[in-house]
């Protein structure tokens, strides 16, 4: 294990945003190890974790919110009930992990509410060169320049203005008068109540533009007091001097994400196990019976009739790709390896391990992933606790991970990708019909295998065949 100088300066101020009273919450839910759970035999199935010996432990709204704000352009789902610190968990670990001043910061937030207008939001025209000379000047708002970026109570916004931030989440950029602005890079933080009669649907596909998301759990009781000792700051004025950020612990940007990108893969049997793991995921969830007999088309996305919910048990009814509505996207697959190694990094590792992953992924996924009936059937806690419904997901998952590792499967798999990729077999240069018979063989043998991800397996040999249809047959 490795220490930065970047990295110990950071795993500093997530401890002094604490030990100063501005975000107190030890619902303690990350873990750098698997805690030891103490069930309790009369607390309804309740376990209570224990943390292992040389691991640490986070709470999940500022760690994340760390991570998101070290990142180029992160972008976070904050839920949970009013009141509880979402919007000042947000802006205080924007100010402490930015540097951006909690004014500044203040002086752009946006707050949801149906009259919000593109205006406020975007831009607007300079009136005076509007109306003395004609020329319509585009400028900025303030909440398009700030580093940090917050939209409070995000699910107030009416279905019009969620669509620009759509935009701006996905691209980092906004159109206005029919000019392309720039968003200042850094993170974006978006709020959100539970679900009243004054908030809007977020839909899908904007959930699906949030890296990660978390939920706030109320304060501990025990944590009042401390939050208590920090004074009332509306009374006192205290709040500047605990807002200082110590000169020796500012922090160099540019050198924390080359560190963060830097970070190596854990490596198995020639295989990096992160993205290995992570692909496996994806191939999982994306499967569904119910769309097609062709298995190209045999995904959720084309599920858009017949779906897992309305069509006769399949073959494959007890694999993990039953347990969701919906499949991940391309956009989700590519910010899974960046928390990893954010993670992995802020805990002063030079290797992303799959522990690191299976650690984060709740929290990229539960705001994504819909439950099928089938899962809420098996524990209708899922249709609430959403991170537990991705954490026992990815328990299946990685069941038929390591399945698919120990079996006869992954070998057929590997030796026809080898062949086609080399076009030989140890030192034997292949011809054309050998090649040809490799490659139907493997597909037959993974056609005994009875799982979804032989299926993934045999259509990945036959894609990579018949790439640009290179190889002639007679």
């Amino acid at each position: 294990m490795t220490n930065s100088k970047e990295q110990e300066k950071v795993q500093k101020l997530y401890n002094l945003i604490g030990e100063r009273g501005l975000y107190v919450n030890t619902n303690y839910d990350i873990f750098t190890k698997k805690p030891e759970e103490i069930a309790l035999s009369m607390g309804a199935g309740y376990k209570i974790p224990l943390i292992s010996k040389g691991a640490k432990a986070y709470s999940s709204p500022l760690l994340f919110a760390a991570l998101t704000s070290l990142l180029n352009h992160g972008t976070m789902l904050i839920t949970g009930a009013p009141g509880i610190g979402k919007t000042t968990g947000a802006e205080y670990a924007g100010h402490f992990f930015t540097g951006t001043k909690l004014d500044e910061i203040l002086a752009s937030e946006l707050q949801g509410h149906p009259q919000q207008t593109e205006e406020k939001l975007v831009a607007s025209y300079d009136l005076g060169k509007l109306v003395k000379q004609g020329i319509r000047k585009v400028i900025p708002n303030r909440f398009l320049q700030s580093p940090v970026k917050i939209l409070d109570e995000g699910n107030r916004f009416p279905a019009d203005v969620l669509s620009i931030i759509m935009r701006l989440v996905d691209t980092g950029k906004a159109v206005y008068g029919g000019e392309v602005l720039e968003a200042k890079p850094g993170p974006l933080f978006l709020t959100a109540n539970y679900q009243d009669e004054g908030t809007f649907q977020l839909t899908p596909p904007f959930l699906d533009r949030f890296d990660v998301g978390v939920m706030v759990t109320s304060p501990q009781p025990w944590d009042l007091r401390k939050i208590r000792e920090r004074g009332d700051e509306k009374l006192n004025g205290n709040l500047e001097k605990i807002l200082e950020i110590p000169e020796n612990l500012k922090l160099n940007f540019e050198q924390i994400r080359k560190e963060i990108k830097g970070i190596d893969e854990q490596v198995e049997y020639d295989v990096p196990v992160v993205n290995a793991f992570a692909d496996f995921l994806y191939g999982s969830l994306r499967f569904s019976e119910a769309a097609s007999n062709n298995s190209a088309r045999a995904t959720k996305g084309n599920a858009w009739h017949l779906s897992q919910e309305n069509a006769p048990a399949g073959h494959f009814n007890d694999s993990p790709f039953n347990y969701t509505l919906n499949e991940l996207s391309v956009r989700t697959s590519k910010a899974i390896p960046r928390y990893a190694k954010a993670f992995a990094w802020f805990n002063g590792k030079d290797k992303v391990e799959l522990g690191d992953l299976k650690t984060v992924l709740p929290y990229l996924l539960w705001h994504k992933i819909q439950p099928s009936s089938k899962a809420l059937s098996e524990n209708q806690i899922y249709e609430n606790d959403r991170i537990a419904f991705v954490e026992d997901l990815v328990g299946k998952v990685e069941g038929e991970f390591n399945e698919a590792l120990s079996t006869d499967a992954i070998k057929y798999y590997n030796v026809a990708l080898n062949a086609l990729r080399t076009g030989k077999i140890k030192d034997k240069i292949l011809t054309e019909d050998e090649l040809r018979t490799i490659v139907k063989s493997s597909i037959a043998k993974l056609g005994e295998v009875d799982k979804p991800y032989a299926l993934t397996f045999a259509n990945h040999i036959a894609s990579e065949y018949n790439c640009n249809g290179k190889h002639e047959t007679n």
